[in-house]
């Protein structure tokens, strides 16, 4: 009787040990027989089977790539409780699956994955079909993982992306619940976080997803850019808060609303020049409807935008940056081919599009020298853009080189180029900016010159109205180029015959016709135009107003200055005196005062001022050095060593900080505006009838590049 107690309690005892050492026995077993089960090195810290609770817990687990060197796929510890009673159902159920720390690297190449070895082979995939119509009953609650880290790497066009922190969490999903939750968090890149939350509806086959990203770079998207564009990168960091919609039973049944914004974008060229940087664009989106491929957005805002053009030789960067996508074989494109009926017309509409405070800078590289255009304040306001726009408004405004402002309104029908409508005014733009296109183009620089224009097009019905008023105050040429005119026309004899008594030059030219010529280009006419208007200047204004107070009329064209000059002297005062008693006559005039200067000779002479300043502030000397005196000399050679084999304006020059120099160069110019300004506030001239300001020091002529004030006349 004792004996069958005996063998009995060994036996439990025995499987008491076993169950004991089964966890270290499963757990060497795997590791040591992996590479024969996975093709793959597999490492497990711990693992550990709780029998009264039915729970699995590894920790510490790895499993390596083909190198046997570097993780493919590793978590901290992940925990697994069955729930075995509910067998008695005929139903599957786990009442936990919790992942710690899983980490996940994904890298593709050419010909295929890094766990392309681990995908079974497609015969091995197969299985026995199940005859069965017995349903099967499972549940799954509490989901979760924590702490995930995803890298992936892209070996064709060499891009890494890392998704790390990322947080998974579902309630619970079974085969009789009628509603699952998801949600999901983790940070993209550097910066950027994404946070998913999603309802699954199973009884009303529907599902809604909730996505929202803060800051996450687009960076890794130029990569796969480089085959359609000259592209080196494209920066910027994506904020969104998304709501997609969907059938389960109709995968396309998809809709989105919501808006996004991108900040700090901008695009780099192929040759690492920035094209366009945006510090923020922000979109609302109406809704994405993409089973009936309609795409409506209520509006789209992109502030301050500058984009860079370059023109050289043989194209523009901008046109470099698109061949490779104008290259693409057409030809060669996959098509799609539907049955009859199923054909879909895309649908696209924007109500309200924007552009804040833009810039463009136009830098022309195919002329004799570069000509840089400058637009800024651009603002650009459309209305209504669909495909099937019939009355599109636009409404546009802007700053070029400074002095000149672009603005107007259009209509444009997308269906139709030929109903078009726009009427714009281009006014007071400072032709001395483009000095280098009428030394191109003619061997003569323009030395001063307003140019302002309107023009009015009505296209409809075949029929063109056009109306185009061209106005040009006090154009001038400077002397001949040693350049080969590009264009023949005469036109500084043309000047000499076509000059009217007030200096200016008008003209309005209406032009009409018919739209269905072939052989009619209204920008053929208005560059028509555009060349008369430059064909005729005027001469200088005061030679007509001279005899008001009767001083040579040349004296009053410009206001002589010396190098360093901020005060007015005796013979300045004469002519400005002369000035004020000529706008005193004539209420309705506007003098306009530009300055000019060597910038370079002019920062020179500072830098020397400056000098001799700091010179006699540290020595406490009272007296102005002369450029040669030998104390100076000695002063500038010890804050810049081998200053004495120097110039002095040289060596001033680069003793003198470039911020300094800029800023003194700066209130230098503005002080002889306001010496200019306050004068004529004495004399009780009203501030509408003068007009104080610099010229385009960048663009300027050699032959101009002199301190004074070049003085111009128009009315107000």
């Amino acid at each position: 009787m004792k004996k069958r107690y005996y063998v009995a309690g060994g036996l439990l005892l025995i499987v008491a040990a076993l169950l004991f050492f089964l966890s270290s026995m499963v757990k060497n077993y795997l590791v040591k027989n992996s590479p024969g089960l996975t093709g793959r090195k597999l490492a497990i810290k711990e693992l550990h089977f709780n029998y009264w609770k039915a729970a699995v817990s590894a920790e510490g687990v790895v499993l390596y790539e083909k190198n046997q060197v570097d993780s493919f796929i590793a978590f901290q510890s992940l925990t697994v409780d069955f729930s075995p009673w509910k067998l008695l159902h005929r139903e599957y159920s786990f009442s936990q699956i919790s992942l710690v720390e899983p980490q996940l690297s994904i890298e593709q190449y050419a010909d295929g994955y890094n766990f392309s070895d681990l995908i079974p082979e497609d015969d091995s995939l197969a299985v026995a079909e199940n005859t069965s119509d017995q349903l099967i009953r499972f549940s799954l609650y509490n989901l979760k993982m924590t702490g995930g880290k995803i890298r992936l790497y892209d070996q064709t066009v060499e891009n890494r992306i890392t998704v790390s922190n990322l947080d998974f969490s579902l309630p619970l999903i079974a085969w009789d619940n009628h509603q699952s939750t998801v949600g999901a968090g983790f940070h993209l890149g550097e910066q950027g976080t994404v946070q998913v939350n999603a309802l699954v509806d199973q009884q009303k086959q529907c599902y809604t997803v909730d996505l929202s990203t803060t800051d996450v770079q687009i960076k890794p998207v130029s990569n796969y850019l480089t085959d359609y564009f000259d592209v080196s990168s494209i920066r910027g960091l994506l904020t969104s808060d998304i709501h997609i919609s969907g059938s389960l039973a109709d995968l396309m049944n998809v809709q989105i609303t919501g808006w996004g914004k991108l900040s700090n974008a901008s695009v780099i060229d192929g040759q690492g020049e920035t094209l366009l940087s945006v510090p923020e664009i922000r979109s609302r989106i109406k809704e994405l409807d993409l089973k009936n491929y309609a795409f409506n957005f209520s509006s789209i805002e992109i502030d301050q935008p500058a984009l860079a053009v370059t023109r050289g030789k043989e194209q523009t960067n901008v046109e470099q940056f698109f061949a490779p996508l104008l290259a693409e074989d057409t030809t060669q494109l996959v098509q799609l081919t539907m049955e009859k009926g199923d054909q879909q017309t895309t649908s696209y509409r924007v109500d309200t599009l924007k552009v804040n405070r833009g810039s463009l800078r136009f830098a022309d590289h195919t002329l004799n020298r570069t000509c840089t255009i400058d637009l800024t304040e651009l603002n650009v306001e459309l209305q209504n853009l669909s495909d099937s726009s019939t009355r599109m408004p636009i409404s546009f405004n802007t700053k070029i080189n400074k002095s000149g402002r672009f603005s107007g309104q259009t209509m444009v029908n997308m269906q139709d180029p030929f109903d078009f409508y726009l009427d714009g005014k281009l006014q007071n733009v400072d032709l001395v900016s483009f000095s280098p296109y009428s030394e191109y183009n003619i061997a003569s620089p323009f030395t001063q010159g307003w140019f302002s224009y309107a023009i009015r097009v009505k296209m409809a019905n075949g029929k063109l109205q056009n109306e185009n008023d061209i106005h040009v105050g006090e154009l001038e040429f400077g002397k001949k180029t040693g350049d080969k005119p590009y264009v023949k026309v005469p036109v500084r004899l043309a000047l000499y015959v076509m000059k009217d008594a007030k200096d200016n030059i008008d003209i309005n030219m209406p032009v009409s016709g018919s739209t269905d010529d072939p052989k009619f280009k209204l920008g053929k006419i208005i560059w028509g135009a555009f060349v008369n208007v430059l064909s005729k200047a005027a001469l200088s204004p005061f030679k007509a107003m001279a005899g008001l107070v009767g001083t040579d009329p040349e004296k009053m064209e410009y206001l002589n200055l010396a190098y360093l000059q901020d005060t007015l002297e005796n013979d300045q005062l004469k002519t400005l005196a002369s000035l004020a008693q000529i706008m005193q006559k004539k209420p309705d005039l506007l003098v306009t005062f530009i300055q000019r200067t060597n910038e370079e000779l002019e920062k020179e002479k500072l830098a020397v001022k400056l000098a001799k300043a700091n010179y006699m502030a540290e020595q406490n000397v009272v007296d102005l050095p002369t450029d040669d005196d030998s104390k100076f000399r000695q002063f500038l050679n010890a804050k810049l060593p081998a200053a004495d084999s120097l110039d002095v304006e040289v060596a001033c020059s680069k003793y003198i900080p470039d911020n300094q120099l800029n800023q003194a160069f700066v209130e230098l110019l503005q002080q002889r505006n306001r010496m200019i300004s306050d004068y004529f506030a004495e004399q009780q001239i009203p501030a509408g009838n003068i007009y104080v300001g610099v010229a385009d020091l960048e663009n300027l002529p050699d032959e101009i590049r002199r301190p004074e004030f070049k003085v111009e006349v128009s009315l107000k």
